[in-house]
């Protein structure tokens, strides 16, 4: 087959990639169509210049061919042009019979949209690192816990050592407990002292998304699967926690049609997103709580005993506030002091007494509410040393109202007893109160002060509401508010003044006031 003389020139202007030709002083003897557009300038005004011309007159940085002729070798190198372009050039020298070089060609290919996906690469490497140190800093700050506050006292202690026992083994973990005992924090602290503890600990709390949103929340979806579904489809938490933890709390509340997907993902460690048609497979630990009373709902049938069963291989039950004993005493303690500093009121001290009174509160929201109160303590407290008689009388208030039971144990505040009854008609009366420590709205010092500053007579003593007959008693908090009306009352009529009162009681002005509101100007 015959080809037409100018085959081969067809066939090189054709190409995308420049080819230049120098002679063996660096020449331009020739070019294809491509030079011109790679620098801007013509091949009928470069054909007869030296390549140095280019970089002379701006057109582009350093060419290789001169590299080439002084070694004799092939070298590669990038050049930017004026034009904008990033170039590869690859110049091999092409050598006569007596080894002597007789001309240079180059191979340039542009390579600059190359170069604008390298940068984009660079710059998504760049956040993937940066997301991922903020990922790991997440599961550090989520996977935080108060392990030097939540195992002190023996019955968290004995907790504390099976959770870190079970730990060790691949099974799922049941917590149970009521709202706000700690479930997250010990399903935190199986994670962390697991050998999964370098991956992912993802919560999902079941009874806070909708029946309808929880299946692809936790089993991701596939593009269009529903209505409103991202056309890119979604992760579900069950993919994210893999190699992991996934903790579900609130288990309970896994509506029915879910609980049988669930079972499958226990059995066979495989899901199907939603709208899917593929089985993912993953390796996670199921770590679930709940405050309800689970074997309640299986005999109700409103949960799977078959997945009851798979999930509760180890129990583990968590007691609220009011049965751990001194661990509640720690508690305060170390939220007291958690607060002070986070609030920077590092300067504040809490009295054994004021812990003790705080710790006979029943809590019936266990953790939170504690968080809650040892914050209220901390911000509103006027003094840095806190005691019973300067905690917040909103405090003071809820803890004396919402705990049935809680003036048995009042002995334990050492504040004063009510020691003088002489006038009472009835001594099974004064016996009956004896065995209390004084209210706290009523100042330990009243009875004291009053006598040795400012004496008064209180001459219908016997009208005062605990000095009664067996036949019409009144419970303790009755008999105390009246007695602190009865006192209030008679050093009002005689100074009308809160200051006076407040220095003869030896109470703080504010008070005073606030106890003049209660039994004079109600």
């Amino acid at each position: 087959m015959k080809y037409s003389k100018d085959f081969y020139q067809k066939i090189i202007e054709a190409s995308h990639d420049e080819i230049c030709v120098s002679d063996k002083n660096g020449v331009i003897i020739f070019c294809n169509k491509s030079f011109e557009e790679n620098y801007g300038i013509s091949k009928s005004e470069m054909i007869g210049k030296n390549v140095e011309y280019l970089e002379n007159h701006g057109y582009a940085t350093k060419s290789p061919i001169p590299l080439v002729i002084q070694s004799k070798n092939q070298i590669t190198v990038e050049q930017e042009t004026h034009t904008g372009k990033n170039l590869l050039i690859t110049a091999t020298p092409v050598f006569s019979d007596n080894g002597e070089i007789e001309y240079v060609v180059e191979n340039v290919r542009d390579i600059t949209e190359l170069n604008k996906i390298k940068t984009k690469l660079q710059t998504t490497e760049k956040e993937m690192n940066k997301y991922k140190s903020e990922v790991e800093t997440f599961y550090r700050t989520t996977l935080k816990y108060e392990d030097n506050i939540i195992s002190n006292g023996p019955v968290m202690q004995s907790i504390m050592q099976t959770a870190d026992q079970v730990s060790k083994a691949n099974v799922n973990i049941m917590l149970l407990g009521e709202s706000g005992t700690g479930k997250s924090s010990l399903a935190k602290f199986i994670h962390q002292h697991s050998h999964r503890a370098n991956g992912p600990f993802i919560t999902i709390n079941c009874a806070a998304i909708s029946p309808q949103l929880l299946e692809s929340e936790l089993f991701g979806y596939t593009s269009g699967a529903f209505t409103g579904a991202s056309s890119k489809g979604k992760v579900g938490l069950v993919e994210l926690a893999n190699g992991g933890t996934l903790f579900l709390d609130e288990i309970g509340d896994i509506p029915l049609p879910l609980q049988s997907k669930f079972l499958q993902l226990i059995q066979e460690k495989t899901f199907l997103p939603v709208g899917g048609i593929k089985q993912k497979k993953v390796d996670i630990r199921i770590i679930s709580a709940t405050n309800a009373d689970i074997l309640a709902k299986v005999k109700e049938r409103s949960f799977r005993e078959d997945l009851y069963y798979r999930l509760n291989v180890i129990e583990i039950k968590l007691p609220p506030l009011r049965e751990r004993g001194d661990n509640l005493l720690n508690l305060i303690r170390y939220y007291f002091k958690k607060y002070s500093i986070q609030f920077d009121m590092k300067d504040k001290v809490i009295s054994d007494e004021a812990v003790k009174f705080i710790a006979s509160y029943n809590f019936p929201g266990n953790i939170r509410e504690l968080q809650n109160i040892m914050q209220n303590i901390v911000l509103t407290s006027k003094n840095n040393y806190v005691d019973v008689n300067s905690l917040p009388e909103k405090i003071i208030y809820t803890i004396k109202n919402n705990n049935s039971g809680i003036y048995d144990n009042l002995s334990v505040y050492n504040n004063s007893f009510i020691s003088d009854f002489d006038s009472c008609n009835d001594n099974s009366i004064k016996n009956k109160t004896d065995k209390f420590s004084i209210d706290n709205n009523i100042d330990s010092k009243i009875v004291e002060d009053s006598q040795e500053k400012h004496p008064i007579s209180f001459s219908k003593v016997n009208d005062i509401s605990f000095c009664i007959d067996d036949n019409n008693l009144q419970d303790f908090n009755a008999l105390i508010y009246n007695f602190e009306n009865k006192i209030i009352s008679e050093y009002y009529n005689k100074y009308k003044s809160s200051y006076k009162i407040a220095e003869i009681l030896g109470i703080s002005q504010s008070k005073a006031s606030r106890l003049i509101r209660k039994h004079i100007k109600k």
